[in-house]
């Protein structure tokens, strides 16, 4: 095992996690809050189709904000546009 794992320049750790099954199999990113944020985003970009991530995400938190929710993390915005194929091309 050390030898492969020498080889491919991974952990031993790892590999035996694998080879015995009790890595968990990614499932994906989801969080619960990114709904709400998804339902706002299409409205976003079809008013402006020339607006990238980070304008958007300032049009959003500027309504969120009005409307006293904590802002969104742009990270986490061109996540979902990306996730939704609301990016530019």
């Amino acid at each position: 095992m050390r030898t492969v794992a020498d080889v491919i320049r991974a952990s031993r750790s790892n590999l035996h996690n694998r080879l015995n099954g009790s890595a968990k199999p990614s499932l994906g990113y989801h969080k619960a809050r990114d709904v709400t944020t998804l339902l706002r985003l299409p409205k976003l970009v079809a008013k402006r189709t020339n607006y990238g991530y980070p304008r958007i995400t300032a049009l959003l938190n500027g309504d969120l904000r009005s409307l006293g929710l904590p802002p969104v993390n742009n990270k986490r915005v061109y996540r979902i546009m990306a996730n939704s194929s609301l990016l530019l091309e």
